[in-house]
């Protein structure tokens, strides 16, 4: 059964994480959403790209009841395609729209941060950076994003105080870009794409805006040098 199933919503992609009940990421997943997304890179639809979770959750992120008792070949090929999918998700040259339908955390969050746009249902859904009091560090892609997205004083106290937040609280601090109903979410996150994505110079000035992080991350992937792994532990 697909762990990431994408959807076409006219001309629009949607990239649902398909592994209920909270969709929470492990190795399969993770292999499965980088090549979701290197297929996507090479076809880019027409009315862009949203990515969503599969029932009540966006996702829980790492799966910690199966992801720490890794082997040492297992968290290396974890954080590759960690790296690798987010630094793709990041930098596809068309428009991406998070649609949060329910909780985001760790690297989910960092999954809805690297989308151009964030919708989320209004919900008392939990969003947050929870990797300081969980065990495992951040990738350094993630970690990319993170520093790139959120203004400096606010990602100093989601990062080391691994608090969670709610839509309304994100919303207010910029997090997310629109609050609506759970039922209408899917449908303004599609329309949302295809206007962004019809933009005659979208891509380009995409690229400029996140040039110098996706060079950094790129260079991560290429060198595949992680310090994470030497203190995943």
């Amino acid at each position: 059964m697909a762990l990431i199933r994408i959807e076409r919503r006219g001309e629009t992609a949607v990239v649902l994480f398909a592994r209920p009940p909270m969709n929470a990421f492990n190795l399969p997943l993770v292999e499965e959403l980088h090549a979701r997304l290197d297929e996507l890179r090479g076809n880019i639809p027409a009315g862009g790209v949203v990515v969503t979770g599969e029932g009540r959750a966006f996702s829980a992120g790492v799966d910690f009841r199966e992801v720490p008792s890794y082997s040492s070949d297992q968290r290396a090929r974890m954080v590759g395609h960690i790296n690798a999918a987010i630094t793709l998700l990041y930098g596809l040259p068309t428009a991406t729209v998070a649609a949060v339908n329910g909780h985001a955390i760790g690297g989910a969050f960092v999954a809805m941060l690297a989308c151009d746009t964030r919708v989320a249902a209004d919900t008392e859904a939990k969003l947050g950076l929870t990797e300081v009091s969980a065990g495992i560090p951040y990738p350094a892609c993630p970690m990319e994003v993170v520093k790139a997205e959120i203004e400096p004083a606010y990602r100093r106290h989601l990062v080391l105080s691994g608090e969670t937040t709610d839509p309304r609280t994100a919303h207010a601090r910029g997090l997310i870009d629109e609050l609506v109903s759970p039922a209408a979410l899917l449908e303004r996150a599609v329309e949302l794409a295809g206007i962004r994505a019809a933009a005659a110079s979208y891509d380009r000035v995409k690229e400029q805006l996140k040039r110098d992080t996706l060079s950094r991350m790129r260079e991560i992937i290429d060198t595949a040098h992680d310090p994470m792994l030497g203190r995943w532990v």
